[in-house]
C-alpha cells in the first residue's frame, strides 16, 4: 500500500495526481491535522491528508510511517504558510503598561476581619 491509499479526507480536486500538490504541514497528530485541515477549508483551500493506512491500527505513530502530510496546490502553498506561520514577534514588549491585572480578592477585605 502507498501513501495515496491511506488518503482520508478528499475534496473535488482529489482527482489530481498526488504529484501536483505540496506538503504544507507535517505532524504526527491526527487531531491536530484535522483542525488545521478545516481552517484551510474555511478560507476555501482545497486540503488533503496524505498518511499511511492503518498506521494508528498497527501503532506506526512515530518517524516517517507516522507522518501525517497536509497536501495542498502549489497555487496556495504561500497563503497557507502565511495562515499557519503569521508573523508575529517572537519576543515580549519592553514595558508592562499595556497589562491589566485582576484580583480575585480585595486586599482591603482582609483588614475588616
Amino acid at each position: 500500500m502507498g501513501y495515496n491509499d491511506g488518503m482520508l479526507s478528499k475534496n473535488d480536486d482529489s482527482n489530481r495526481s498526488q504529484s501536483e500538490w505540496m506538503v504544507a504541514y507535517v505532524t504526527h497528530n491526527i487531531g491536530e491535522a484535522h483542525i488545521i485541515e478545516g481552517r484551510l477549508k474555511s478560507e476555501g483551500i482545497p486540503v488533503m491528508l496524505d498518511y499511511m493506512a492503518g498506521r494508528s491500527a498497527i501503532g506506526l505513530t512515530i518517524g516517517s510511517w507516522g507522518e501525517i502530510r497536509l497536501l495542498v496546490h502549489p497555487s496556495d502553498y504561500d497563503d497557507v504558510q502565511a495562515l499557519l506561520f503569521p508573523d508575529e514577534p517572537n519576543e515580549l514588549p519592553d514595558t508592562t503598561d499595556d497589562i491589566i491585572y485582576h484580583w480575585d480578592d480585595d486586599p482591603s477585605d482582609d483588614d475588616e476581619e
